[in-house]
Parts: C-alpha cells; structure tokens; sequence
C-alpha cells in the first residue's frame, strides 16, 4: 500500500485515512496485528486497538505526534512573525553573530621599498560578535483520556477532531507566546539604546492630516534610500553595515498604517503596489509598548530566532487510563545588534553629531632611508620617505593630513622633488648641502613644522659636463689640448 502523507491532514480528515496513515509508519508488529482500515473494520480495528496496552500506546503516540501537530498547525493560530525565525538550531545551545568593521587604505608607491611591517605585520580590523543562547525553555501540558479517544472512533472524522481540539489549545498557546516575546524584543531592543529615532508626525492620530501623512512616508523614503549605504549611525553597535532595499521590512501599528498611502509606500520601496505587503509587517500599538512608536524600518535579519527543541514527549498514568503529553519548545529569542533599525517616533529624533577635530599641532617629522632607518642624511641619487602628520583634537582626526614641500641651500635640481606619498627623491646633481622639509596641516595654515637634512655622497654632473672642453677644430677627434 502506498505511503499516505500526513502533511494534508486537516480536521475534517475521515478515521480511515488516519489509521492508515499511523500504520504505515508503525512498527511490524503493529502492522502485523492491525489491518488495514476501511469504513467497514473501522468498529474492529478501534477494538483491537484499544485492548492491547502496547498497540494502543504505540496508535496514541503516533496519532499526537504525528498527526496531531501537522492538524494543529493546519487549524490553529500562527505567530504571524515566524516568517522572520531561523530555521532549527540543530547543534548546541548558542547563535554567534560576527560583524566585520572596514580596513585602512594605504598609498602605492612604486618607488618605494616595501619592508617587513607591510608586508608581514599584522592588521587587525575591528570584530565584534554577539552571542545569542537558549533563553526560553516552555512545555504544555495535555491529557488524553480513553473514554474520549473511544467516543473518536464513534464519528468518521471523530479521530482527527479529537486532536485538532487537543492540540489546537497548547499549539496556539505555544504560538501567541512566541509571538508576545517576540513583540517584547522591540522594548528591548529600545530600553538598551537600540534604535535610531526618527520624529515624525502622529500619524496615529485619528485627527492626523494627510500633509503628516506625507511627511511620515517622506521620512520612510529618505532612509530607505539612505540604508544601502555603509553606515555606523544607524545600527546597534556602531559597525559599518548596509542594508539592501530588498531586505528591508517595515513594522508599523494599525494606525498608522491606515493613514499612509498604499501607493506612497509603494514607492518609497521602489516596489510594485502588490508587494508592500510583503516589506510591511503589523504590530499591534500595545505590542509595541514604546511611547510614540508608530514604525519600526530594519531588515528581515532583526530578529535572532531559532528552535532549538519541538517536540511531543508522552507519559501514562496506568491508574487514571489516561495519558499526558507535553509540547516541549526550546529556542533562542534575539534580536541583531548588527542590522539598521530606525524607530518611527513622535518624540525627538536622534542627532548624529559630526565631531570636531581640530587641529593643535603637527607631529615631528620623520625622514627614513630605504631600510625604514631614521636618518638625518641623504645620499645623492637615493630615494628617503617623510613621515609626518598634523595632531588632531581628539586624536585620529579625518583632517591629520599634511602637505609636505623642499627646498635648499640653494636652488634645487630639477631631479629632488617630493612626491604626494611622502617620498623624497634626492637627485644625483643635487648641488645643495642641505634640504629643509616643510609639513604643513591642510585645514590650518598656521600649523607648521621643519626638519633639515643634509646632503651627503658624490656629485654628478650631468651632460654637459663643463670640465670638458669640446672638439674645437671640428675634427671629430678631442685632443689632447682640447681637454
């Protein structure tokens, strides 16, 4: 006989089809003493199932475990919000999350040498984790009786109506729970400084305009544009992160989203009329529990949820002819320090505050030969790099950059110049004895330090040399007299 898949099961499924379905997937010796059932063995099949304690156990475990879940599912209410959970934690008990930050940029120099701390040393970009284990732990407890489970048999679809009313209770208990704890994160997630607030008009308000419609949907579409962009704003734990627009997922209140315009939100995704329901999530107002919060805008990946136990376990009482079952759910409940998330608010929206850096001063300058040695000499013909910077307030400022510019004892040969990477080629015809080296802070011309160097190693003089005299007679020969 055909394997009967259990997965349609609904309801109004008749006795037939599940009985035949527990057989299948039963033991031999089930299957051995159990027939096959039909609408006519249906009183004779229910009759020896219940008089043998072992038979009987193995048809009630199964008609919970396998069927009563796949019908409770079918029947009962859903966590609306289970689209956003992880799948099953198959292994362990902990979800580690590693953000990544962004690595330095350095200057290419072909003419520069390039020593061990470059290419050797070691550059650690800035990591953070976040680890996300088993926090809740809940079972729901139900009793399945014999003179019930007997009266089952009594109507054709009596078996799968038994444990869809069964079922539905500790499955949707199961479910609104879930769900109340996954609402409770966005409180969470506020009260511990999570969220970049955006002030908007209260939309919410039966009152509200349409003007502070517009003003809301205006807000939704700035940071929707904004988002896809490398940003350490508008997360969590202030690691550079982006957020693609097809990720993005909107939760709001029934209020507020009565009040915006389908077709608005539409366009602020930049997506199609039909799928905004898709990037909007409903979260009831009270389920928000955050004063002033009318939408939540961050990515599907907000939520850290995953199911680490989902199962039925079954104890008998021999004395009561009943047994217990118990629906075991054990899962991380979470949420992302690592994605955008931006709450919707009539209170004050956050500020980004751009720091200033002024600059102090500028660091000493450094001269180093090819060998990376501090040097206070350069050699005719050599290349030397320049080190050196303006001091910010606080330090590491975006504006420590310096203009670095030479000059001599006296005028310069053409071949000693300074490069914008800090590199200072000595021409081999330099006639100078001493070069200063000039730092200079680009956002503040006051800032400025110098350093001499001297110039050391052979001259050469380049075509033509002066000490020769040339062929004066025309010849093509130098003669002696001629040198």
């Amino acid at each position: 006989m055909a394997h009967l898949e259990i997965t349609p099961f609904r309801a109004d499924t008749n006795n037939a089809d599940v009985l035949n379905a527990i057989r299948n997937v039963s033991s031999s010796d089930y299957q051995r003493r159990i027939p096959e059932a039909t609408k006519a063995n249906l009183q004779e099949t229910a009759k020896a199932l219940l008089s043998n304690g072992p038979l009987r156990n193995e048809f009630v475990s199964a008609l919970m475990n396998r069927i009563g879940l796949v019908i409770a599912r079918n029947s009962s209410w859903s966590n609306p919000y289970a689209k956003f959970k992880r799948g099953m934690l198959e292994w362990g008990d902990t979800i580690e999350e590693i953000q990544v930050g962004l690595a330095e940029a350095y200057a290419y120099d072909t003419d520069r040498d390039y020593l061990e701390r470059a290419i050797f040393g070691q550059e650690r970009p800035d990591v953070q984790s976040s680890f996300h284990k088993i926090n809740r732990q809940n079972f729901y407890k139900i009793t399945v009786n014999d003179a019930i489970l007997r009266r089952a048999f009594l109507e054709s679809s009596g078996l799968a109506g038994f444990v869809s009313t069964l079922m539905e209770v500790p499955n949707t208990s199961d479910q609104w729970d879930e769900f109340n704890i996954m609402c409770q994160m966005f409180r969470e997630y506020d009260d511990n400084g999570g969220f970049f607030y955006v002030n908007t008009p209260d939309i919410s308000a039966s009152g509200s305009t349409a003007a502070e419609a517009k003003t809301f949907l205006r807000e939704v579409r700035r940071f929707a544009d904004t988002l896809p962009f490398l940003s350490t704003h508008y997360n969590a734990a202030g690691m550079p992160v982006a957020a693609s627009r097809d990720d993005l997922e909107l939760f709001i209140t029934p209020e507020a989203n009565a009040a915006i315009d389908v077709e608005a939100l539409a366009a602020a995704f930049q997506i199609d009329r039909a799928n905004v329901p898709t990037r909007t999530t409903i979260i009831p107002k009270e389920k928000f529990n955050i004063p002033g919060a009318q939408a939540v805008l961050t990515t599907k990946d907000f939520f850290v949820v995953a199911d680490s136990l989902y199962e039925m376990r079954q104890s008998q009482n021999p004395v009561g002819l009943y047994d217990n079952f118990f629906l075991h759910h054990h899962q991380v409940v979470s949420t992302s320090r690592f994605v955008p998330a931006l709450l919707f608010t009539t209170a004050a929206g956050t500020v980004i505050e751009i720091e200033d850096t002024p600059v102090t001063s500028v660091a000493a300058l450094e001269v180093q030969d090819s060998h990376g040695n501090v040097v206070t000499d350069v050699q005719r013909g050599s290349l030397n790099f320049v080190v050196g910077s303006a001091v910010t307030t606080p330090e590491g400022g975006y504006n420590d950059a310096v203009v670095l510019s030479i000059s001599g004892d006296v005028a310069l040969s053409s071949l000693t110049y300074m490069s914008q990477t800090g590199t200072l080629h000595v021409g081999p015809d330099e006639a100078a004895t001493v070069i200063t080296i000039t730092e200079t802070a680009t956002d503040d011309n006051e800032f400025t330090a110098t350093v001499d160097v001297t110039v050391v190693g052979d001259l050469l003089t380049l075509w033509p040399n002066p000490s020769v005299k040339l062929d004066s007679d025309n010849d093509g020969i130098f003669d002696e007299d001629e040198v």
